[in-house]
């Protein structure tokens, strides 16, 4: 029976590199036409980062971020940097994989990068008037880079905009989070990342269905949020939180987000 890209993750070595898999692929091992199929569209995502399934000596990292468009909780960047072509089998936009899927992605990513870091702007950041949701992003996924260590010789960055003030030549890759392995790896780190922080927003605040809707605007969210009011975790940049606080005199009996 075949096996699926989730069950290889939930059952080998994190450390597997494609270059290992490739060998066993040789041998005999494990050959089923899914593996080959993998190893191919791998090696071909790798491409545009200039990723070979052997290590070379230029270290290239991807960027991205999540949460931009949510009206409640964090936004989360992640950075990720790789030498060669890892073995991250599925791995694609984060959107696009089950919540399983990413879960098991995470040490696979971690065990195979080179260095890898995460950066959260909190709500009460994004709340503040200085500043834009657009450009807090691009600062947070311009602090991962700077956090990798060793620092990466090239990067790509997801969406329309480079990183100012990074002294690395850097990419801008549309959809780069399903392009790039880079990015689409950062992007599964951001996403795991703050799917957890949001499932415990849920336990601090009940009744909003966080740990469901993770903070978009969902039918069930702006329902919850007309019945209860904003908590603190909403962003009153968003309408319908404005709208909510200025028909109320407190958040929830307790805060008044507004003031």
């Amino acid at each position: 029976m075949r096996e699926t890209p989730l069950e290889w993750l939930e059952r080998l070595d994190p450390r597997q590199t494609l270059r290992q898999v490739m060998v066993a692929r040789a041998c005999g091992v494990e050959s089923s036409r899914w593996i080959q199929k993998e190893c191919r569209r791998l090696e071909d995502m790798g491409c545009l980062e200039g990723l070979q399934c052997d290590p070379g000596s230029e270290l290239v990292a991807g960027a991205d971020e999540v949460g931009r468009g949510p009206m409640a909780g964090p936004l989360v960047a992640a950075a990720v940097s790789f030498r060669c072509v890892p073995w991250l089998p599925g791995l694609r936009d984060s959107k696009k994989l089950r919540p399983a899927h990413r879960e098991a992605l995470v040490p696979w990513i971690q065990s195979q990068s080179e260095s890898w870091s995460v950066c959260v702007v909190p709500v009460e950041v994004l709340n503040q008037p200085e500043g834009t949701i657009h450009s807090h992003s691009l600062e947070a996924m311009r602090d991962c880079v700077r956090r990798l260590i060793p620092a990466p010789d090239r990067l790509m960055v997801d969406g329309c905009f480079n990183l100012e003030g990074l002294d690395l030549p850097q990419q801008a890759v549309v959809h780069g989070d399903d392009l790039c392995l880079t990015v689409a790896a950062a992007s599964v780190l951001a996403k795991v990342h703050r799917d957890r922080m949001m499932c415990d927003l849920d336990l601090l605040w009940p009744g909003y269905g966080f740990a469901r809707n993770k903070g978009y605007c969902t039918p069930d969210h702006l329902e919850a949020l007309d019945r209860l009011g904003p908590c603190p975790a909403h962003r009153i940049r968003f309408e319908p939180v404005r709208a909510s606080l200025a028909s109320r005199d407190a958040v929830q009996g307790m805060l008044d987000l507004g003031g």
